[in-house]
This record gives C-alpha cells, sequence and structure tokens, in this order.
C-alpha cells in the first residue's frame, strides 16, 4: 500500500471542524515567513562574507552601495559591523520566530489531540447499543486514549513539520542555485541521493512495521483490559502467568517496533556527518577550480556552510516526517470512519421524559441479531397497563432479555412496533422513553465513588438532588445500613465495581439509583438471579415497595420472584406461549410447573 499524499490530506480534512481548518492555514502562513526569514538571513552571510574579504566589492554591488550612503557610513570597517550586527539580530529574530512556530505547532496539535479524543468519545457514546455488542471495549478505550494521541503526533505533527521543514530546504536550496548552480547541484545531488536510497530501502518495512505496532497495541489493551476486569476469576484459577505471557508477548512485539521506527529514523543522520564533510571537500574543490584565490572561495564556502547548518537538519527532520507518516497511516485509516466530520452524531443531553398514562404495547415484535437468521422474537405481542407488575420467564435462549432491551429502546425491532400511550417509539423520541425507564440490571455497575454519586450517577455535584438520593435509599432499604454502617454515610467511597460491598448491597444501590428520577415504570433485569434466598427475599421486599405506583417489568428464572405479579408471560423460543397469573400457569402449563419445582 502506497501513501497517496491527495488521500491522505482529503481524509485529513474531513476529521478536521471548520475551525481547526482555519487554523492549519494560519499555521501554513507562519510556516512560510519561518522559511524565509531563515533564506534571508543565509542569503545574506554572502555578500557579508564577500565584502569582509574584499572591502572594495562594496563599490560593485548596488543594493550594500545603497544602504552605505543611506545611512551616511564613513568607513567600510563601520558599515561592515553595522552589517554584521544585523545579520546577527535579524537570525536572533529568525530563530524566535522559529521557535514561537514551534510552540504554535505544538499548541495546536496537543489541543487536537483533546478535540478529537473528547469527539471521538462523544460518537462512541452516541452509537446504538448493537454497535457495543460487536466490539471490544479495550480496543474502544485504547482508540480515544492512545490511538488518537498517536494519529496527531505521529501523523499530523510530522506533516507539518514536512511542510515547514520542504519550505525551508527548498528556500535554501535555491539561493545556493543562484549563488553557485555547479556547486549547488554536486552538493544535492550527494545528498539527497543518499535521502533518496535510505527512503526507497525503507518504506515498506515501515508500513509494515506501523501495522504491527497497532496489532500489539490492541493486544496490550485487550490483555490488561482481561486481567484487571476478570481478576477474582484470574485469582482463583490461578491463571495469572497467562494473562502475563500474553501480555509481555504484545508488549515485546510493540517495543521491538518502537525500537526499529526509532533506529531507521536516525540512520539519515549519521550517513550525513560523513556526507556533509565529504561535500565540504567537494565544494571547495569546485569552488578553487571554477574561482580560484581565497578571497573568491572563502564567502561561497561560507554561504554554503551556513546554508548546510539549516540545510542538513531539514533534510534529516524531512526524512524523520515522512518514516512518520508512514508509520502511522494505519491510525488513521482505522479512525476515519469514526472522526470523520460529515457525519451527523445522534445528540447525547438530557432530555425531558414521555408522558405515560396508559399502557406499553409491543405489536408484533420482530428480530434477529445480524449474525444469524434464526429469529431470537416471532410476532411476539404484549400489552402492558399502567401501574401493573409483569413478568417475563422462560428458558436461557427464550428471547425474554432481547425483547426487554426493545422495551428499553437499546434494540430496534426489525418488525412491529413498540408503542407507549398509542404513540411508536422511534429514533426521534427513544431517548424521551428512555428517561421514562428506571433500570435495575443483573450486574450493577459501580463506579469507585462515593455511595451518593453512584445513586445519582452521571451527574455533576451540583446537580445532584440530596434529598432525593435518601428518598430513592429508603425505598430500596439502604438508608439504615448506609448512615449507621458506613463510616462517611453517604459519602463513603465504595470501591471499583463496588468491592467493598455484599452483592444484596449492591443491587440496593442499583435499585436506589433507576429509583432516583421516580420514573413511572421499573424494568428489572434478572436483577435478583445472583443472590442467595435471603437475600433475594430482602431485595424483593425492597422492590415491593418500590413498585407502588408504577409499572414493573421483570425478567427472572426463579419463579419464586414472579409469584405476586399481575401477569406472567411464558416465552419459548422467541414467542409467548402462555400467560397469566402464577396460579394460573401453575395449573394449566407443565413447562411453568417445571420451573417452579427448580
Amino acid at each position: 500500500m502506497k501513501i497517496n499524499p491527495f488521500s491522505l490530506l482529503s481524509k485529513l480534512r474531513a476529521i478536521l471542524n471548520r475551525r481547526q481548518k482555519q487554523k492549519s492555514l494560519i499555521l501554513l502562513v507562519l510556516f512560510v515567513l519561518m522559511a524565509l526569514t531563515q533564506v534571508v538571513g543565509v542569503a545574506a552571510i554572502f555578500p557579508f562574507m564577500n565584502l569582509v574579504m574584499e572591502p572594495t566589492e562594496l563599490a560593485n554591488s548596488r543594493t550594500l552601495l545603497f544602504v552605505y550612503e543611506l545611512f551616511g557610513f564613513s568607513s567600510t570597517d563601520r558599515f561592515i559591523l553595522f552589517l554584521g550586527l544585523a545579520i546577527f539580530f535579524f537570525i536572533v529574530f529568525s530563530n524566535i520566530l522559529s521557535a514561537f512556530t514551534v510552540y504554535a505547532r505544538t499548541r495546536f496539535v496537543m489541543g487536537l489531540n483533546h478535540e478529537l479524543s473528547s469527539y471521538l468519545l462523544t460518537v462512541y457514546l452516541a452509537k446504538p447499543y448493537p454497535f457495543f455488542l460487536n466490539r471490544n471495549t479495550s480496543t474502544l478505550g485504547k482508540n480515544l486514549l492512545a490511538e488518537v494521541y498517536q494519529l496527531t503526533n505521529g501523523l499530523l505533527m510530522p506533516i507539518f513539520e514536512l511542510v515547514v521543514n520542504v519550505l525551508v530546504a527548498i528556500a535554501l536550496t535555491l539561493v545556493l542555485f543562484i549563488s553557485d548552480p555547479i556547486s549547488a547541484f554536486a552538493v544535492l545531488v550527494v545528498i539527497g541521493g543518499c535521502y533518496v536510497i535510505i527512503n526507497l530501502k525503507t518504506r515498506k518495512k515501515i508500513r509494515a512495521l506501523g501495522r504491527q505496532r497497532l496489532e500489539a497495541n490492541q493486544g496490550r489493551y485487550k490483555t490488561t483490559g482481561e486481567a484487571l476486569s476478570g481478576i477474582k476469576t484470574t485469582k482463583v484459577l490461578g491463571r495469572e502467568n497467562f494473562f502475563i505471557n500474553h501480555f509481555n508477548k504484545d508488549s515485546r512485539r510493540f517495543t521491538q517496533v518502537e525500537t526499529s521506527i526509532r533506529v531507521i529514523r536516525e540512520i539519515p543522520r549519521y550517513a550525513l556527518d560523513a556526507l556533509a564533510f565529504g561535500s565540504i571537500v567537494l565544494l571547495v574543490v569546485i569552488l578553487t577550480i571554477t574561482r580560484g584565490g581565497a578571497a573568491k572561495v572563502i564567502p561561497m564556502v561560507s554561504l554554503f556552510a551556513f546554508a548546510g547548518y539549516r540545510l542538513l537538519p531539514a533534510m534529516q527532520a524531512i526524512f524523520a516526517s515522512v518514516t512518520s507518516i508512514y508509520f502511522n497511516q494505519p491510525i488513521l485509516d482505522t479512525l476515519f470512519e469514526d472522526l470523520v466530520r460529515n457525519k451527523k452524531v445522534a445528540a447525547t443531553d438530557r432530555v425531558p421524559p414521555m408522558e405515560f398514562h396508559d399502557s406499553i404495547v409491543l405489536d408484533q415484535i420482530q428480530f434477529s441479531y445480524p449474525e444469524t437468521t434464526i429469529p431470537v422474537l416471532n410476532k411476539v405481542s404484549v400489552t402492558i397497563k399502567e401501574n401493573t407488575t409483569v413478568a417475563f420467564v422462560g428458558a436461557t435462549g427464550s428471547g425474554k432479555t432481547t425483547l426487554i432491551d426493545i422495551i428499553l429502546g437499546l434494540l430496534t425491532a426489525q418488525g412491529g412496533a413498540l408503542l407507549v400511550d398509542g404513540t411508536p417509539i422511534t429514533s426521534d423520541n427513544e431517548r424521551n422513553w428512555q428517561q421514562t425507564i428506571g433500570y435495575v440490571p443483573q450486574d450493577i455497575f459501580l463506579s469507585d465513588d462515593t455511595v451518593e454519586r453512584n445513586i445519582a450517577f452521571g451527574l455533576d455535584e451540583k446537580e445532584i438532588d440530596h434529598e432525593r438520593v435518601a428518598t430513592a435509599a429508603k425505598i430500596a432499604a439502604l438508608d439504615e445500613f448506609i448512615t449507621t454502617d458506613m463510616k462517611d454515610g453517604y459519602n463513603t467511597i465504595i470501591g471499583e465495581r463496588g468491592i467493598r460491598l455484599s452483592g444484596g448491597q449492591r443491587q440496593r444501590i442499583g435499585l436506589a439509583r433507576a429509583l432516583y428520577d421516580n420514573p413511572p415504570v421499573l424494568v428489572l433485569d434478572e436483577a435478583t438471579s445472583s443472590l442467595d434466598g435471603i437475600t433475594e427475599t430482602e431485595v424483593m421486599e425492597a422492590i415491593k415497595s418500590a413498585s407502588k405506583d408504577r409499572t414493573v417489568i421483570i425478567i427472572a428464572h426463579r419463579l419464586s420472584t414472579v409469584q405476586n405479579c399481575d401477569v406472567i408471560y411464558l416465552m419459548e423460543k422467541g414467542s409467548i406461549i402462555a400467560e397469566g397469573t402464577y396460579d394460573e400457569l401453575l395449573s394449566t402449563n407443565a413447562t411453568f410447573r417445571k420451573m417452579a419445582k427448580q
């Protein structure tokens, strides 16, 4: 795969917003000014050295003579001193401008790193739920934290550096060609030829290293995420070495790739040290033959030496930039689809909840996952009346969880409709509907924060209503435990994933979180299936207390948790095969009786 500069720039334009593009153009203007100042500083060396070696040359230079007469100098020595000081201060100014350019370029790139990371997180969080079913979260985290940084600092920064140094190199080369075409051509062939040969020999290797780095880094993040998220299982089974070995394999490969690319970037520097000395010798020989005499040779050698002082680092930077662009192009290809700016990103702002007064209707719902042609739900129709408690039960794989995900607005039915008070739920009102629901999953996500901030999840401190937190905790039968058994009460840090809490306490926090916004609909997705019998009874009592004046939808394996439901729907192979109260199904359905005995 070759780098197409037009395709590369087109992709970069597509991921930048209007303001970022405008800043890029301002930087380009700054680059041109910097290149011009460097060229003027170098170009002034030759007439200055020429005047030092042959003061009589003043009369042969209209420009120098004009300046001499303009300022009224009385002697050539004073004019030479003035000219030397002027060139010195101009070079100082040129270096200050170069330093400011580096600052402006670095600030822009680092700011862009922040903005693209933030934008990418917004893009990911706006993605529909099915997107995450087919993605490894460690890969998404790697893209956000590592690859965006590599994109901005390993690809965009080198492009800016390439532009700067190409402008400087072209301008300096033109000055040398104007001064002495033969000598400039000879030096250019020697130095430029060296770079061309090295580039041709290494570019395929560099592209391959870039792909290897991407794969190795992904492996590091994946192994780290799995090792730490499953630490309890890892320790109990004694599988620490499995993860250590896998991490070491990818980490070692990542280190080898980074070592190789850094060595390749430095190769021209050492090759050019010898070539630079050889070029100076060649230049002296050429100039001695064509010009003769030290007075004629020294000014031109001084010009070439000072130009080389500027040109060689620029050539080295050009090679390093091209190397980095080759190396990091796979990252742009990987992130492009997610970062491209011409796609509309779904809104992630909070919206008001939808009004709910009558019923939730599932009308002929059909659904299949992309990787299978077998329907998970097959024309399911259910009506859930307001302020009733219903349950969906059935064996694993019967489709009840998928049905709940459709009710939650996480999945979109491929056939049929979800209606709330007769209004179809679509992408336009889906978030409003979700704000009407309190959700308690089987595995409660808890952050390493206070109890209060876990109940008022996702809200800044100033947004938290402390009374609502306490009210939700009381309904969930959690308030007494928090205020009496926890050292800092609601400000107690509960540890990552609530590691310092029991299973029942975690579920109660999950229930309190679901109740914080006082939703009219409460969905319990196997919320007690991982608890022991006594704890389950306690949590179900809390749920019963929370169910007052709410519509409650329950998924359960154990039928003991659904005995008091108004309606129970028995599911099998994506269809509802029976419905009724607990006692009705127990007396009329053999499958339900079998489940009740388990």
